[in-house]
Formats: C-alpha cells, sequence, structure tokens
C-alpha cells in the first residue's frame, strides 16, 4: 500500500531518491503507480487486496539504479524528490 503525499500517482516513471529504512542513506531510483504496470498477455490480473478510495491501485513499482542491500517485506519505503516527500509505502 503506497501514499502519494500529493495526491496523485504517477502515470509515468518519475526519478527519485528512495530511503528504504530511517538509518539506510536515500539512493537514486525510480518509481511509477501500480495502475501504470500493464500485465503480460498470459498473466493474470488481480484486483487490489483493500478498496481503493481514489478508484486507483495503490501500490508502486521501485527500481534503484544500483542494487541495495538488507531490503525485506515489511519494511517502509519513502520516495523524495529532492527534499520533497513525494509518498512511501510497505514493502511486499
Amino acid at each position: 500500500e503506497v501514499n502519494w503525499i500529493g495526491g496523485v500517482a504517477p502515470s509515468d516513471w518519475v526519478r527519485v531518491s528512495a530511503q528504504i529504512h530511517h538509518r539506510h542513506e536515500a539512493a537514486p531510483a525510480k518509481v511509477r503507480s501500480a495502475r501504470s504496470i500493464r500485465p503480460a498477455a498470459s498473466a493474470k490480473a488481480t484486483a487490489p487486496k483493500k478498496p481503493d478510495t481514489t478508484g486507483e491501485h495503490s501500490g508502486a513499482e521501485l527500481e534503484f539504479d544500483t542494487p541495495q542491500s538488507a531490503i525485506t517485506p515489511g519494511q517502509a519505503v519513502v520516495f523524495y524528490e529532492g527534499d520533497e516527500v513525494l509518498g512511501g509505502g510497505w514493502i511486499d
């Protein structure tokens, strides 16, 4: 589940700095909302587990520019654009 602070989930890739826990140094990455992700032709699309009051899936896809160590499901991740928080959520 991802919270977009500005209320608008990006429809395409956005360059960000992402921090995976409070002691981790933010690292360059890109993020996009889950509604931007199109399933492969053979893949089966699934609905979000919880209702989303905005009418959009509340997930996101994040790709770091370089591999990061110790990324663990259940940890928080926060997306920054400069000093501004764009959003964040929990790692699956």
